[in-house]
This record gives structure tokens, C-alpha cells and sequence, in this order.
């Protein structure tokens, strides 16, 4: 300790005499220490400070990154603890705690966390972002609801008083926080018998958030009715409602919130809708570089029908919205009809669906032809009458996207025939259709390699390997949250209609035989896209066979 920061960031070259004097200046005018003074003046970056700190102090830097901490040390210190004072339990060796702490010169939080856990401390510094970041996510996989939160109700009738609704606000504020932070697409709030579960969806998987008293249920309900304008005395029946939420100082979200009555109690769930997440470049969605480039050819057409097909939750919209803003210009007028809007585009009129005010999709499609567009975005190719318009939209000179339901791309022509098309007007109108499923992606800093069986390869398709593959590693991971992976990526099979597949579908072809020529003309399937996943080791085996 007998050696001054100042002469340490010198000998390292770091700053120079005249910058010492200068910073010991401002440290002097703004009661700050010197370290803080010289990254405020621009001399240094707070990593070099953290560099030169563990020099000074002989304590050791971590990077929390690459650090897998003891999930039992969570116990120590609760969350709000462990963000007021900027510090993370790391580990402990018999009465000593392993503490990450961004300012080790602060005596009294070293003293108040001592007391706190009755441990002595040991420190290693970590920078503050680290930290906060670290809070999140290890408390996220580790922590345990509290007794209040797992107690079983003594009485079926509990008072609702003032404290209790202010208690359940927060309550309510914190799942809504915590379920954007996590990048959750969904959040579900489940009744039984005795509590409230609280589920949260992310990368397409449900995972256990939290369990709340029963005396929560009706005041955490009602909140968020209230907030989505829905009517709190109505609890007969399912309804709709929507609302914005802060989720921080630099991000909102819109939450699409439905409720639907159950044994124990309405069951909400709330759909998060970020807006950031509508902005996602195409190049960005997983499109491997050949299936990129004949899909940005097919959405430049100028007019006819391009279909995104999939089941619910592969993503569907992501890549409507990714398309639509590559084909947006102020040339071109683009309308939408949508069931309901996710995500708002500049320069594109979007309007959603509204059966009270007889605002339907073969309504909204029949008013937009006379708004003169250039391209229409039909939100679902739900029934007859509106496959009907945008097939005659699509032959009068426009260029129609939509979506519809099918398991891969050649089943999209006998669905709509099922649906009452006539197969010789999808021969000539439609001009891509793209099948998509989304896989989630192996986290980067637990995926382990191994050997897989022939039986595990063969479950695929993969008939041979050239190097080992990936697969998840079952053991607690801050970046994954335990789970395995992080992330999800998209797979894709896009089918350009050849001569000869149209005139198979005007001769009324089944799936199959429309899928085997489109195959022999180098159309890549899902199940090969998803081989390709796993031979680069983005995902698992056990994956691709989950979703598809």
C-alpha cells in the first residue's frame, strides 16, 4: 500500500507527471478520489482503473464473465443487498467469503457486509457493470421465493387491505421488470388451490419465475386488468386488453395482456412486445447466405403472393416485419392489416383487426384496394373469402405477404386448395413461400463437444460427421440461466415455384410429390438446414428433434 495510483499509472505509462498534477487538482475541487478523477478528465477507462487497483491493493481481479460462482452463496446476501452495495458473494472457505466489489477501498460496505453474513471478508475486484449484470442473472437462476412467497394460506377469505395492494404493485412492477430484463416473450400467471405460479417464456421455452401467496391473486389480477383497461368486475369471461410499460429509463415495451377464466381464478398471460426486437435485420434471422438471397429477389417482385408459413411461435412475424422493412421506400405505399399489431413500422400504415366494428380481414383488404398500394401485408390467410381478395389483389398488380399455418413449405398449396382455392389461381399468383422453425442456440459458454451415437445422428438424418458435436452441458450458467442455451435462431426452407411445379399444382399434385421436385431443384429442407445447425454446433441433436 506504500505505492500511490498516481505513480502506478505513470510506470505504466498510463498517464503523465502534468496529468497527475491536473487530476489531483479535480480530486481536490470535486471531493472525489483520484482513480475516479482520472477517468472523469478522460486520462484512463475504468477497466485500466480496476487493472491498476488490483496492482495497488495486491487484490485480485475477476471477470465475472467467465466465472461461475456457488449458487449457495446467493443465500448470503439478498438481491436488494447485494445491488445497493454493488457486491457479489463468489465463494466461501470455511468462515472466509470471497466478495467481487467495485470499490475495495469503501471500508464501510466491507464492514457492513461482515456483519451481515458473520463471515470475514476477502476481496476481488470486479468492474460495476460486471457486477450489476452478474446480480441479475445468478440471482435469476439461484434464488428461492422467500417464506412469504411459498406459504400456504391459513384462511380461503384474506383481507385485501391499502398495504397489501401497495405491497402487490410492486410485486407486479418487479415480475414485469424482471421478465424484460430476462428477454422474455411471455409471462403467465397461474391459480391453484393454494398459490400463484408465476411462468415466464424465454427462447419458446416456459420456465418457473416465481410462487405467490393466494393473497396476491386478486389485488395482482386486478392490477394488471387496470392497467391494460380490461373491466376488473368481468371475470366470467375472457378479455382483451393492452398497455406500456417502463421498463427502465431507456426502454418501454407494449404488452398484449389476456385473461381467461379458470377454476381457481382468471389466468393471465401477457404477451411482451418489444419494439426493438421488430427492428431486427433480415441478415440477422439465421438466413443462410444462397436462401438470403433468393428471398430478397422473390420480396422484390413486383407483384403476386409471398407466403411465410409455420406453426405458432416460429417467428412468423419477425420475418414479416424484417421483410417489410427492407421493401419500404417512399416510393412505395405499403398497408397492413394485422391481428393485432406487434410491432409499429415508419412509413408503413398498419391497421388491426376490429370484429365489433366490422373491421375484418376480407374488410380491411377490400378498403385497402382502393388506398392504391403498392404492397399489402395481410396479417393470416384465415379463411376463403380472404385468400380470395389477396389472390385478386395479387393478380391486379400488387405484391401480397401473409402467413399461414403448415408444416412445411409444399403443404402450403393443398392447404389453400383444402381451403376452397382454385389450384390454377395459386399457380399463377403465388411466387415464394418460406416454411421457418426457431431453434434455440447452444449457449457459447457451457456447450461441451462429445461423440454422438449412430442412433443419435441417424434420428436426424446425418449419416456421417466429420468432427464432434455440441450438446448442453447440465450444470448452472449465469449466461444461460442454467438452461443450456441462449438465443434462438431461425431455420428455414424456402420454395420459388418452377414451371414445372406450377403445373403440377394446376394438375392438383399432393404435397409430397410437389416437395420431391422442389427438392431435386435444390430447394433445401428444414431438416437440412437443421443438420447444418448442428454440424456448425449453433444447436443440439436433441433439439432439431424437438422442433421438428
Amino acid at each position: 500500500m506504500n505505492r500511490s495510483l498516481g505513480q502506478i499509472l505513470v510506470n505504466q505509462n498510463l498517464i503523465t507527471d502534468e496529468q497527475v498534477n491536473e487530476a489531483l487538482d479535480y480530486k481536490e475541487n470535486n471531493r472525489t478520489r483520484f482513480g475516479e478523477a482520472c477517468v472523469k478528465l478522460g486520462f484512463i477507462d475504468k477497466n485500466q482503473l480496476i487493472n491498476v487497483l488490483s496492482v495497488q491493493l495486491y487484490i485480485p481481479q475477476v471477470d465475472l464473465n467467465h466465472f461461475e460462482i456457488d449458487g449457495e452463496m446467493i443465500d448470503l446476501l439478498d438481491k436488494d443487498t447485494a445491488n445497493d452495495y454493488n457486491v457479489l458473494p463468489l465463494y466461501a472457505i470455511d468462515n472466509e467469503l470471497m466478495l467481487a466489489i467495485a470499490d475495495p477501498l469503501n471500508v464501510s460496505t466491507i464492514d457492513t457486509i461482515s456483519r451481515m453474513t458473520g463471515m470475514k471478508i476477502q476481496l476481488a475486484i470486479a468492474t460495476t457493470t460486471g457486477i450489476r449484470q452478474s446480480i441479475q442473472d445468478y440471482y435469476s437462476i439461484y434464488s428461492e421465493p422467500s417464506e412469504e412467497e411459498i406459504a400456504p394460506e391459513k384462511e380461503e377469505t384474506v383481507e385485501i387491505t391499502e398495504e397489501t395492494s401497495e405491497k402487490v404493485i410492486m410485486v407486479a412492477d418487479r415480475i414485469l421488470k424482471e421478465a424484460v430484463e430476462t428477454g422474455a416473450s411471455d409471462i403467465h400467471i397461474e391459480h391453484s388451490e393454494k398459490n400463484i405460479r408465476v411462468r415466464i417464456r424465454v427462447d419458446g421455452m416456459l420456465q418457473k419465475y416465481r410462487t405467490l401467496p393466494k393473497s396476491h391473486a386478486a389485488p395482482l389480477v386486478s392490477r394488471y386488468k387496470v392497467m391494460a383497461g380490461i373491466d376488473i368486475a368481468e371475470s366470467r369471461k375472457p378479455q382483451d386488453g393492452r398497455f406500456k410499460f417502463q421498463a427502465s429509463k431507456s426502454k418501454s415495451v407494449d404488452l398484449r395482456v389476456s385473461t381467461y377464466p379458470s377454476a381457481y381464478g382468471e389466468k393471465v398471460v401477457m404477451r411482451i412486445l418489444d419494439q426493438s426486437k421488430g427492428n431486427i435485420p433480415l441478415k440477422k434471422l439465421g438466413f443462410s447466405a444462397d436462401i438470403l438471397e433468393l428471398w430478397e429477389k422473390a420480396c422484390s417482385n413486383p407483384n403476386g403472393i409471398v407466403l411465410v408459413t409455420g406453426p405458432t411461435g416460429s417467428g412468423k412475424s419477425t420475418t414479416l416485419y424484417a421483410t417489410l422493412n427492407i421493401v419500404n421506400s417512399i416510393q412505395k405505399n405499403i398497408v397492413t392489416i394485422e391481428d393485432p399489431i406487434e410491432y409499429k413500422l415508419d412509413g408503413i400504415v398498419q391497421a388491426q383487426v376490429n370484429e365489433r366494428a366490422g373491421m375484418t380481414f376480407p374488410a380491411a383488404l377490400r378498403a385497402m384496394l382502393r388506398q392504391d398500394p403498392d404492397i399489402i401485408m395481410v396479417g393470416e390467410m384465415r379463411d376463403r373469402e380472404t385468400i380470395g381478395l389477396a389472390i385478386r389483389a395479387a393478380l391486379t398488380g400488387h405484391l401480397v405477404f401473409s402467413t399461414l399455418h403448415t408444416n412445411n413449405a409444399s403443404s402450403s398449396y393443398t392447404r389453400l386448395v383444402d381451403m376452397g382455392t382454385d389450384s390454377f389461381l395459386l399457380s399463377s399468383s403465388i411466387r415464394a413461400i418460406l416454411a421457418q422453425r426457431l431453434v434455440r442456440v447452444l449457449c457459447p459458454k457451457c456447450k461441451v463437444e462429445y461423440e454422438p451415437s449412430k442412433k443419435e445422428t441417424a434420428s436426424i438424418g446425418l449419416n456421417s460427421i466429420d468432427s464432434p458435436l455440441y450438446k448442453v452441458h447440465k450444470k448452472p450458467c449465469k449466461n444461460c440461466r442454467g438452461t443450456g442455451y441462449r438465443g434462438r435462431a431461425g431455420l428455414y426452407e424456402l420454395l420459388i415455384p418452377s414451371n414445372e411445379i406450377n403445373a403440377l399444382v394446376t394438375n392438383g399434385a399432393t404435397d409430397i410429390e410437389i416437395q420431391k421436385v422442389a427438392t431435386s431443384q435444390n430447394m433445401k429442407q428444414l431438416k437440412d438446414e437443421g443438420c447444418n445447425f448442428v454440424m456448425k454446433g449453433i444447436t443440439s441433436i436433441e433439439e432439431i428433434i424437438r422442433v421438428l
